[in-house]
Order: C-alpha cells, then sequence, then structure tokens
C-alpha cells in the first residue's frame, strides 16, 4: 500500500480526514515539513504489533 504526504499545513487542515482514513482504511501517512519527512501517522494496530514484536524479542531468552 502506497503512503499519503501530507504537509504539515495539510495536517492543520485536515487532521479529522487524515486520522479516518489511517484508522478506517489503514493507510499510513507521511507528514513533511519543509519537503523533509517528519513522521509517520500509522494506524494504532500497527504500531501495537510492532511494539509487541518488538518487546518480544528484545526480551531476554530462557535457557532451554
Amino acid at each position: 500500500m502506497e503512503t499519503k504526504t501530507y504537509t504539515t499545513i495539510d495536517l492543520r487542515k485536515g487532521m479529522g480526514e487524515i486520522l479516518d482514513r489511517t484508522r478506517i482504511a489503514g493507510e499510513a501517512a507521511a507528514i513533511t515539513r519543509k519537503g523533509k519527512t517528519v513522521a509517520y501517522l500509522v494506524p494504532a494496530e500497527w504500531f501495537e504489533q510492532m511494539t509487541c514484536w518488538q518487546q518480544s524479542h528484545d526480551a531476554p531468552q530462557e535457557a532451554a
């Protein structure tokens, strides 16, 4: 899926629509300022899954 790109001005003007597209349609969004990406907006489920995966791989492995 292609990541949509929005400027910080777009984000201020259309926050509700951008959040809905992210939450309902599952679209990621790149937020840019002065032509540089400063943040990504992703569905909460994506972030939660990534955090869970990262924690499970960072945890010390028990000896078998």
